[in-house]
């Protein structure tokens, strides 16, 4: 929760994660009723819904699991700033997870790594050390970066925030 003190939070719940997955489970059927509409007049309809069908059933199978899992394991990434501490905490994924005073760290850097098909945010420190902030939630990153620029104006941000440059291992 975001107190007084503190220039930046955001927190995603896994309670909230399972309301998007309840979300998609009740969407589903109404893009299979769509898709089933859009096919009804070919040639191997039966074939399609056969197939379609399956890949229904699968899909709100694994999204009613997922959505018992998430609310089955609560807890809940977050992101703060305040004027001593730029803090990360992923549940799953330790490396998204540290620690940082804001006057150390030197440069955010934001890549695409074309070979995994993978973004990241890498924060350079002071020390030479780095760590990396998860790309994965909608968080404001433009108003993160400007909160960390308003408290720490000698960090070196990307040019613009919604783009990652492009990278990749082979060509390195």
């Amino acid at each position: 929760m975001k107190s007084e003190h503190q220039l930046f939070y955001f927190a995603r719940s896994r309670k909230q994660q399972a309301k998007v997955a309840a979300f998609n489970m009740i969407f589903a059927p109404v893009m299979f009723g769509l898709f089933l509409t859009i096919v009804r007049s070919s040639d191997r309809f039966d074939e399609f819904l056969n197939i379609i069908g399956i890949i229904f059933i699968v899909t709100e199978l694994v999204l009613l699991s997922l959505i018992a899992w998430l609310l089955k394991n609560p807890t809940e990434f977050y992101i703060k700033l305040s004027r001593t501490e730029f803090a990360s905490y992923h549940p799953m994924f330790k490396e998204w997870t540290f620690s940082v005073d804001p006057f150390d760290i030197i440069e955010i850097k934001q890549s695409t790594d074309r070979d995994a098909m993978m973004s990241s945010i890498r924060i350079q420190m002071q020390d030479g050390t780095s760590h990396v902030l998860s790309p994965n939630f909608a968080y404001d990153r433009k108003k993160l970066y400007q909160s960390l620029a308003s408290l720490n104006p000698a960090i070196v941000f990307p040019k613009h925030v919604g783009l990652f440059s492009s990278t990749s291992l082979s060509s390195n």
